[in-house]
């Protein structure tokens, strides 16, 4: 069994040369063609697949990265490719949640001219990384709340926080807010809202899928904020995912 390692990823890096020190045959991406069945592809768990990436992969090797389109699962049926999705693990995807919260209170110390105890702070969504970023800010003692947008995660989100809103009645206290933190990964900010949010508050934007048009965020700064834990923290990142690798080949 040989492991070829999509190293664009920071983490994965060190996850190559982890399996290598651990007596495994490592290659990188460029040398699949000495990819054999039985053998195991490792790509990011944000990894975004192209029809011709798909198309190209090995038949019978064991792929582990993250989701993968529906449209996709014929082809992997039909070459009989093993999918691993690290986010089907919730103790990986809990885990991957607490080190992206970290990332986002660097990008909060970094880009914001508040103290971060002086921010007020609006999360969407109520999903890992929103619950993550919770606990992380109770500890500090950062004021925050949340804007959720099911009637459960709306009640759920009391558990971390006492001021929290249903769907957009968010909207009336825009203004109070210094720092926007968005989680779901859906388009739903639109130009008049966006236009209600203070100038030069900071918008830090953690979904794969933007919440607003980015020509839109004109008079406040919009921060790009994919795969914060191989930024921030890539040794610990790294070590989730070769967990799961090994958990995963040993049984």
């Amino acid at each position: 069994m040989k492991f070829f390692v999509d190293t664009v990823d920071q983490r994965n890096k060190i996850v190559k040369s982890n399996l290598f020190k651990l007596g495994f045959e490592t290659f990188e991406l460029a040398q699949k063609d000495k990819a054999n069945a039985e053998d195991v592809f490792v790509f990011s768990p944000a990894k975004r697949w192209s029809k011709q990436e798909i198309d190209d992969l090995t038949p019978k090797i064991t792929l582990f990265c993250g989701k993968i389109d529906e449209i996709f699962a014929k082809t992997l049926k039909d070459k009989n490719i093993k999918h691993i999705n690290f986010l089907d693990d919730e103790i990986f995807a809990i885990k991957n949640a607490n080190l992206t919260a970290e990332g986002v209170l660097a990008l909060l110390l970094k880009h914001s001219p508040k103290s971060i105890f002086e921010n007020k702070i609006l999360i969407f969504g109520f999903g890992r990384i929103s619950k993550a970023l919770a606990i992380l800010f109770l500890k500090l003692g950062i004021h925050f709340e949340i804007a959720s947008f099911s009637k459960k995660s709306f009640e759920e989100s009391f558990f971390v926080s006492n001021k929290n809103f249903f769907g957009f009645d968010f909207v009336k206290d825009i203004e109070k807010f210094d720092v926007f933190v968005n989680t779901r990964p859906e388009k739903f900010l639109d130009e008049s809202i966006l236009t209600k949010i203070q100038p030069n508050a900071l918008f830090l934007e953690t979904a794969s899928v933007a919440c607003l048009d980015e020509e839109n965020a004109k008079n406040f700064c919009f921060v790009k904020a994919p795969s914060l834990p191989q930024i921030f923290c890539p040794e610990n990142a790294a070590k989730v995912v070769l967990d799961k690798i090994l958990g995963e080949i040993k049984t």
